[in-house]
């Protein structure tokens, strides 16, 4: 009986290493649609593992712009940022790409900034900086500088950081007979 315990006990611990390890390797997710804080028309869909795509409508110089960034089998992202808002109260996540054409076949460079202030009818609504430059952006100047509250839609930040899994509760509840 003992070692049939201790043979249970063995695998826990070999069950719960394995959801650990699995859940590090998981990617953390920016995603969200809506309209920004002008009111143009987004969706997008961020990983850490620079995969995704974005879709975004500003209007620049009375132009309805297409922007569509990623696509399938490449590195949609350069870059991907978990943090949190100045104050620590929020998640925020920081992305951007230079792989984004308009239906001209125009090619720009994205910078977003997204917070997610929660659900729910009392939550503070999400946030969104949308910065769009012709690309290479170091060379041209801003066409749009979007940043504020969204109008509508919904920022999730998905983290897999701080899982909340490790428990030690387990090996605890084992009869020691």
């Amino acid at each position: 009986m003992r070692a049939r315990l201790g043979g249970i006990a063995a695998l826990l611990v070999v069950v719960l290493i394995g959801v650990i390890a699995a859940s590090a390797l998981a990617a953390d997710q920016t995603s969200g649609t809506g309209k920004s804080h002008l009111g143009y028309t987004v969706g997008y869909n961020a990983q850490s593992d620079l995969s995704g795509s974005l879709e975004y409508h500003p209007v620049v110089n009375g132009v309805t712009l297409d922007i569509h960034c990623g696509g399938p089998g490449q590195d949609d992202y350069n870059s991907y940022s978990l943090t949190t808002t100045a104050d620590g109260l929020y998640p925020k996540t920081i992305f951007n790409t230079t792989k984004c054409w308009d239906q001209n076949n125009v090619r720009y460079f994205v910078h977003v900034e997204a917070i997610d202030r929660g659900e729910g009818a009392n939550a503070p609504q999400d946030g969104l900086c949308i910065t769009v430059k012709v690309w290479p952006g170091r060379l041209n100047p801003r066409l749009v500088h979007d940043c504020g509250d969204i109008q509508d839609g919904n920022v999730q930040i998905i983290s897999h950081a701080d899982t909340g899994i490790v428990s030690t509760d387990l090996l605890a509840s084992t009869p020691t007979a």
